[in-house]
């Protein structure tokens, strides 16, 4: 990786998207979560900008006792807070990720995980688009008007039941992918599954990312992208984020896991449709070896060591994404 790459991470969550009492239950649930990351913590590690998300589903929004849209507006108020108060700035391009860290500060970028705050009012899309949101995942843990998850958050406990709808894009989430075109705002596949984001990618007009997400031919995951996607993904002049998620025998275990992954997507596409998501603040556990966004740059080395070359770490660490956001938001 050369001194002048900019490291980008495209998939985090402050440490405020659940208000307090909601926040202090979820940890004791999960005493051995990763500690919280400050996004003043986050330059010293060595990443230039962040994608930071609210959390627009039920699952988070019921807790802040607002309407959802509310709950959502009321996060994306205190990530511009938190930013203020550690120097960071609010950026909305790829050109002012690069003059941000040209001077030493870390670029924030406003994203949003789970789309069900806007019902089906593209208005209010159109609003959150103007008060600087600039990547979306469309469908998070539970099904919505505009398609269906991959998997519920019942499934992340166990065998609970829940009540599904029809899979696939809704004729509502086709408004929605035309809708963020027009708003060049960058539509994140995540979490969606399969016949939701092909349907993403065939509607859609501009690049379209799966900011953390993984190869299921390296491991059997229900949140990992079958290659087909992967070629879709790629297709669209997309990105695959590598995400450092491990819990309960799901997910990542170590970064040469990490790296495995970067691997195969890199041999079934090239290396220019991989990017970094680490979803700091946002998982339950990580991978062995990789304890929070401090140890971005190990993942890096790894990727070295795994035969990348210095061009295609940069490229991996966060070009590829700006090119992405380049072409979508300008």
């Amino acid at each position: 990786m050369s001194s002048s790459a900019i490291v980008v991470d495209t998939h985090t969550h402050s440490t405020t998207f659940l208000p307090r009492l909601a926040a202090g239950a979820y940890h004791s649930v999960l005493r051995g979560r990763p500690p919280d990351v400050a996004l003043a913590d986050v330059r010293p590690a060595g990443v230039d900008a962040v994608v930071v998300k609210a959390v627009g589903d039920p699952i988070v929004t019921r807790w802040h006792l607002r309407s959802p849209f509310q709950a959502v507006r009321n996060q994306l108020a205190a990530v511009r807070d938190e930013a203020a108060d550690s120097t960071a700035r609010l950026v909305v391009t790829a050109d002012e990720v690069r003059t941000a860290a040209g001077d030493g500060m870390l670029g924030v970028l406003l994203g949003l995980e789970g789309a069900d705050c806007v019902g089906t009012d593209l208005g209010l899309l159109s609003q959150l688009a103007r008060e600087g949101v600039r990547v979306v995942v469309p469908v998070h843990l539970g099904d919505n008007q505009i398609g269906t998850t991959c998997l519920p958050w019942q499934r992340y406990i166990g065998p609970l039941p829940v009540r599904r709808q029809d899979p696939g894009l809704t004729p509502f989430g086709v408004e929605f992918v035309k809708a963020m075109n027009d708003l060049g705002a960058v539509i994140d596949g995540s979490h969606a599954d399969e016949v939701t984001l092909l349907g993403i990618l065939e509607h859609s007009s501009a690049p379209v990312i799966c900011s953390h997400a993984g190869a299921r031919a390296v491991s059997p995951f229900e949140r990992y992208l079958s290659d087909d996607a992967i070629r879709a993904v790629a297709g669209s002049g997309g990105v695959v984020g590598l995400w450092p998620y491990f819990m309960r025998g799901k997910g990542t275990p170590t970064l040469d896991a990490l790296a495995a992954h970067a691997r195969h997507i890199a041999d079934l596409v090239g290396p220019e449709h991989i990017c970094l998501g680490t979803d700091m603040n946002g998982v339950p556990g990580l991978a062995a070896g990789y304890s929070g966004e401090q140890d971005v740059p190990l993942i890096a080395k790894q990727l070295t060591a795994a035969g990348f070359t210095d061009a295609d770490v940069d490229g991996i660490m966060g070009e590829n994404f700006l090119r992405v956001l380049k072409t979508v938001a300008g």
